[in-house]
């Protein structure tokens, strides 16, 4: 019986390692104030890049791109969580040996 339950959490565990470097490879991008900024990001959430027009480089715009440049990263990271939400629901792992039994979906 712990030998089954054993060899479970090990597969689940290999799942996840494979799901979280797939994720960390893939990029994904967020567009905010009609693409006058632009961030790109990984599957760990980490910003790789931000791309800013060039139109809201100056002085008198300066609040204007900071709101810009907060949305974008708190829209970024709601992707990001979204997807990583997304992909564990494909992981799944049943244990019946523990107390209450635990499935993940």
């Amino acid at each position: 019986m712990f030998d089954d339950i054993f060899k479970k959490a090990k597969e689940f565990k290999e799942k996840l390692d494979k799901m979280q470097q797939e994720l960390e490879n893939e990029t994904f991008e967020t567009i905010v104030g009609g693409g006058l900024i632009k961030i790109i990001s990984n599957g760990k959430g980490d910003i790789l890049s931000i791309d800013i027009d060039e139109s809201l480089l100056s002085p008198d715009k300066k609040e204007l791109l900071s709101g810009l440049i907060i949305s974008g990263l708190q829209s970024s990271q709601e992707k990001v969580k979204h997807i990583t939400e997304e992909k564990m629901k494909d992981l799944q792992i049943n244990l019946p040996g523990f107390p209450f039994g635990y499935e993940h979906n």
